[in-house]
């Protein structure tokens, strides 16, 4: 088969061993993915490594300074140093605190002693005296009422008795009894009013008791308990508060974390490439080794040089090499296939119908 002189050059790479995929060869093998792993995530340790160190400054304060260290195994170590005057205030309120927590831990005796006996609820006033401020407040008034009721209505009596008499009628009588029994009526409705009022006005003693009572004896409480618990409240004065102060340092800008090298889309990419190129490699060849199938060509071996097995073509080897006037082609051997399909020309040399080769 004849291959333009455009493709001499591909050819000849493949002869120079650039192509090294061809027919009846295997496919490019993958790539090390594990080992490109690794090795970005080793790559990802440095650059933690190298954000951490950045991440490490010595600071110097009007306080004091701050250094890291690092010890064989790679553990780091954080020391503040105070100068003079703030170690002497630390080692003041450290001092204060101590104190105040012995102080405190003296009274404790005092608390033992407070709590040592439960409540005593037998002393706090009673509640329970609004009913009977209620009851009596509720007598009372009405009494009153009706002391102003008793003559008023007696004398409303005698008035309307002699204001009858005068009219010349007499008990029996029906206008008599109606003028006595309406006046019956009148005197009843002002003294359920009377009592009435006394029911309100006594509901509202007894209420009134009641909240006096309450806060006597909520008052009592908060006494007995406050006296209970003052030496806990002493205590809990003595040492609230008394947390030690240590001088902050500065913040600063933590350094970013650079990202690891990305091996593994490397490595993806590589293979991706080989794969590429195998394919495009086999491609070329098949074309080549289709458009040879369809028709006859020049196999005699005399007439060939520089001849390379690349795979086979229908079970009999397939070759790339260079007619002997230079042109490369690819294709069988007149000696080697069904001699059926092979055609002497009378120049001597052999012919091969590739369409016939079984």
């Amino acid at each position: 088969m004849y291959i333009p002189d455009r493709a001499e050059n591909r050819f000849q790479a493949l002869l120079n061993g650039e192509m090294r995929y061809c027919f009846g060869k295997s496919a490019p093998s993958a790539p090390d993915y594990k080992g490109a792993a690794e090795a970005q995530a080793a790559s990802g340790m440095e650059a933690l490594r190298y954000q951490t160190n950045a991440n490490r400054p010595d600071q110097n304060t009007p306080f004091g300074q701050t250094e890291w260290s690092k010890d064989k195994k790679g553990n780091w170590t954080q020391n503040t140093t105070l100068n003079k005057d703030s170690q002497r205030a630390l080692d003041a309120q450290l001092g204060l605190s101590a104190d105040r927590s012995e102080l405190g831990r003296d009274l404790y005796d005092r608390v033992e002693s407070e709590f040592a006996d439960p409540m005593d609820w037998s002393g706090l006033p009673e509640i329970g005296g609004a009913a009977g401020a209620r009851d009596r407040a509720e007598e009372n008034l009405y009494n009153r009422s009706a002391s102003r009721l008793d003559p008023q209505w007696e004398q409303r009596s005698s008035q309307m008795e002699a204001k009858l008499a005068a009219q010349g009628l007499r008990p029996g009588d029906k206008a008599y009894d109606q003028a006595m029994e309406n006046m019956g009526r009148e005197r009843t409705d002002a003294y359920d009013r009377a009592t009435s009022s006394s029911i309100m006005s006594g509901g509202a003693e007894g209420e009134r008791t009641f909240n006096m009572e309450s806060k006597d004896r909520n008052r009592a409480l908060a006494e007995q308990m406050q006296k209970r618990g003052f030496s806990l409240n002493e205590i809990n004065a003595l040492l609230s508060g008394q947390q030690v102060g240590m001088p902050d340092m500065p913040s600063f800008s933590n350094a970013g974390r650079g990202a690891a090298t990305n091996y593994s889309g490397a490595a993806q990419s590589a293979g991706q490439y080989g794969l590429d190129k195998y394919s495009a490699d086999q491609a070329m060849l098949n074309s080549a080794m289709s458009g040879a199938s369809s028709m006859a060509m020049m196999s005699d071996r005399r007439l060939k040089r520089n001849i390379t097995l690349i795979g086979l073509f229908k079970q009999y080897n397939f070759y790339l090499f260079q007619y002997v006037w230079g042109t490369w082609a690819v294709g069988v051997m007149s000696d080697e296939v069904n001699q059926d399909a092979v055609t002497r020309l009378p120049s001597g040399y052999d012919m091969v119908d590739l369409a016939r080769v079984v």
